[in-house]
């Protein structure tokens, strides 16, 4: 069996291995709060990809149910375990990829030390097989026996006041980081609004492409790393820098320069921002 152990980049590693599957994804995680991760899933399910998650009923899972809303809207299953507290945090790709570790997907595993073991199953070895079986059949206790099946979204309110009360740091740590993230996506629908209030055709098909890429956060992401490796300045940049007197206060670029903003992005990303910004004397 091939093995790979990691120690850092560990979301990065989860969220390849789920756009890579195929047929199947098998989540059993106590805490799933990373609406990156939230979204990768809704995306595999759309595709067709038979997805299904158990989560444990810790009350920091219901902070914000929206992107699992989603997720069940587009033919994800989700199964909540009530009958006994689930810890674990494994998931099972196309019957061929087992990961299996500490981490929880959550934000705030992202700042703590975890690690995952991602193993490659050979279906030809008896030994391989097995251990395949066995987290297949732990997989099925847990949807069959041990977890209720959410059939609506809105049973999900439900979870806020009814959800075990675990992990008060992590709760208020990926609340924080949501509600952050939301108010980085309000800042960028109104700088739009305002861009178009004063007839800089700026189009509001910016706003779809938003919410394709998962929010504001990967949507600035993506036009960032562009601008970054082609040393060209997006069209709608350029609009924003047209009129006299200019208005990049209304760009994306100054949104990631405002400290508030600063944990959502990269060192390269900030220090590119401000050194753009500069130009117009905004630092």
């Amino acid at each position: 069996m091939k093995t790979e152990v990691f120690f850092s980049n560990i979301k990065k590693e989860i969220i390849s291995k789920l756009r890579n599957s195929n047929t199947s994804i098998r989540v059993a995680v106590a805490w799933l709060t990373d609406e990156d991760i939230i979204r990768e899933l809704k995306l595999k399910s759309e595709q067709g990809v038979n997805v299904t998650v158990v989560i444990s009923n810790a009350k920091e899972n219901f902070k914000s149910t929206s992107k699992f809303k989603d997720f069940i809207k587009n033919k994800g299953k989700l199964y909540i375990a009530t009958q006994k507290f689930m810890h674990n945090k494994f998931c099972i790709l196309d019957d061929t990829i087992i990961i299996n570790g500490s981490y929880n997907w959550t934000y705030y595993a992202c700042s703590s030390e975890e690690n995952i073991m991602i193993l490659y199953i050979d279906k030809s070895i008896k030994q391989d097989l097995d251990i395949l079986n066995k987290f297949n059949s732990k997989y099925n206790y847990f949807c069959n026996k041990l977890s209720q099946l959410i059939l609506h979204p809105v049973d999900l309110e439900n979870y806020k006041e009814v959800g075990k009360d675990v992990s008060i740091v992590l709760s208020i740590l990926d609340e924080t980081e949501i509600n952050l993230r939301q108010d980085l996506e309000n800042d960028v629908k109104k700088s739009i609004a305002e861009a178009i209030s004063i007839n800089i055709p700026i189009s509001n098909l910016l706003l779809e492409r938003m919410k394709i890429d998962g929010g504001g956060v990967e949507f600035i992401k993506r036009i960032l790393h562009d601008e970054i490796t082609s040393g060209d300045m997006k069209s709608g940049f350029k609009r924003l820098e047209e009129p006299i007197p200019h208005r990049v206060d209304l760009s994306l670029e100054f949104l990631v320069t405002k400290p508030k903003y600063n944990s959502l992005f990269s060192e390269i990303e900030i220090e590119f921002c401000k050194k753009l910004m500069s130009k117009y004397n905004l630092l």
